[in-house]
């Protein structure tokens, strides 16, 4: 056969093969890798898409929390897994300054994934306990004032967008704040409400119960517009410009996934977030969903390495 004729149709084979593993996608339990604690905005996000996948994928979509070093720890597993679409990951917009944040990954940001699609923008709001007794963050920055050694604010972890957020703040209010790194964000909320730890800035879809129940006081939110579900929760631009952080979650596949699969992942999970109950539910938790195609989510990525690793050495935040 003539080798050129041999090449096409061993493409065309590859193809047709490729095309049909997307069409039988998936044909066993899918895992959704989260590099971060149960009950972390990243946690509640995966289970919230995830049991609506399951609906349309008739297969139990699971989510494996595997928390730890920049969330590292999980991210390589979903990397050494088979890249077969039945190990996804979700990642904050952490994921995208840890380019800048760590002195060396065991990867690489952009080369080493595929973007399936952005799941939803979260607002951070600034969160005290009751007892600190400050009303509003002008009362928060003369306490910093007043302490020697400043205010201490808590993180989900070392590059974190939590963790990012808190730097952000800690810049533009022009006061003395020290990180506290916890494992996730139910732990640093457990500190924040014993008074060990001065204020987080936490995803309001795992910090609205406590707020909405007292147990904690809302400042302001962290992103550059109010909150729907708090409106009249000021921003913190609105006093101190240069404040706003956008925080975002998206999910992630191996760079080595077949492009069909990629595509078939990225119409299911766009499905999803298109329904009207789903687009609801997380708009209650301050949650707004995103939709983009794979291929633009992948541009979107590589943008917010650069953005935030902007972000990052402005900050002065590093991977202690």
């Amino acid at each position: 056969m003539n080798p050129a004729i041999k090449g096409a149709a061993l493409t065309a084979a590859c193809s047709l093969s490729m095309a049909a593993l997307a069409q039988d996608f998936p044909n066993r339990p899918v895992r959704i890798v989260v590099p971060f604690s149960a009950g972390s905005a990243t946690d509640i996000l995966a289970r919230t898409a995830g049991a609506r996948l399951t609906e349309i994928w008739g297969h139990q979509v699971l989510t494996d929390n595997r928390p730890g070093a920049l969330g590292i720890v999980g991210t390589e597993l979903m990397l050494k897994s088979n890249p077969d679409g039945h190990t996804l990951l979700m990642v904050s917009s952490g994921h995208a300054a840890n380019a800048t944040l760590a002195a060396k990954l065991p990867f690489d940001t952009i080369k080493d994934f595929s973007g399936i699609a952005p799941v939803a923008i979260v607002p951070n709001v600034m969160v005290v306990s009751p007892s600190l007794g400050v009303k509003n963050v002008r009362d928060l920055v003369e306490l910093a004032k007043k302490r020697p050694n400043g205010l201490l604010f808590a993180s989900a972890g070392i590059g974190s967008s939590t963790h990012l957020n808190g730097e952000v703040v800690r810049t533009a209010l022009g006061i003395k704040a020290q990180h506290v790194p916890f494992k996730g964000v139910p732990e640093g909320l457990t500190d924040i409400l014993g008074g060990r730890v001065d204020f987080f800035m936490v995803p309001l879809v795992a910090s609205m119960n406590q707020i909405k129940a007292g147990k904690l006081l809302g400042l302001a939110v962290g992103t550059n517009k109010r909150s729907t579900v708090l409106p009249d929760l000021p921003t913190l631009v609105e006093t101190f410009p240069g404040a706003g952080f956008d925080g975002w979650f998206g999910l992630l596949a191996s760079s080595k996934t077949p492009r069909p699969l990629v595509d078939r992942l990225n119409r299911d999970v766009n499905k999803v977030l298109a329904l009207p109950e789903v687009r609801d539910l997380f708009l209650t938790q301050g949650a707004e969903t995103m939709s983009m195609s794979a291929e633009q989510f992948d541009k979107f990525l590589a943008a917010e390495v650069v953005r935030l690793g902007k972000v990052v050495k402005e900050s002065g935040a590093k991977a202690e």
